[in-house]
């Protein structure tokens, strides 16, 4: 796959070498990530040394790659991630086909502020209606099942009940028990 051709309006925009501001501005995380992931060597860069001033260079197809991993780094046609997102299916019926943040809110239990960053990080997909951001449920189900949302360290209750239920339902499926 050629990520160039993945993400046209980044390669456009940007030179072959960037700088890890530039990095965090492309990849949608903050300094201390693109720091870390070049301390662990997921993102390979190159020190500048120009007088006083110290400055690392990065590949932008790098960047772009670490930028897919974090997006994509997990099979969409996982058996867990198909479960994971039949579940979510299941459970947001009741709810519009187009959320509120308010609605998020509450399947989360997260508050609007964390719900507003994950769009502002373009984690969902949203559109401004009424002066109010709203969100497709396709789009709300992709991040429930993408390792962004599972990865999130302080876990809401609701997130902790909800991932409990399935895993509870996910055994009973994988044991031939229909729920």
């Amino acid at each position: 796959m050629n990520l160039f051709d993945y993400y046209p309006e980044i390669s456009e925009c940007y030179p072959e070498y960037i700088t890890q501001k530039q990095m965090y501005e492309i990849c949608g995380v903050c300094k201390t990530t693109v720091y870390m992931a070049e301390r662990s060597g997921a993102v390979p860069y190159e020190k500048e040394v120009c007088r006083l001033i110290h400055t690392h260079r990065i590949k932008l197809l790098d960047a772009l790659a670490f930028k897919y991993n974090r997006e994509y780094g997990y099979r969409q046609d996982d058996e867990y991630i198909s479960y994971l997102r039949r579940f979510y299916i299941k459970r947001l019926k009741r709810f519009p086909d187009v959320l509120t943040v308010k609605d998020i809110s509450e399947i989360t239990g997260f508050v609007k502020q964390s719900v507003q960053r994950w769009i502002g990080r373009s984690y969902l997909k949203a559109f401004v209606k009424q002066r109010s951001f709203h969100v497709p449920k396709e789009s709300l189900i992709d991040f429930l099942v993408s390792p962004t949302y599972n990865a999130i360290q302080d876990k809401s209750g609701k997130q902790v009940m909800t991932l409990q239920e399935f895993c509870s339902w996910y055994s009973a499926r994988i044991g031939g028990v229909k729920i």
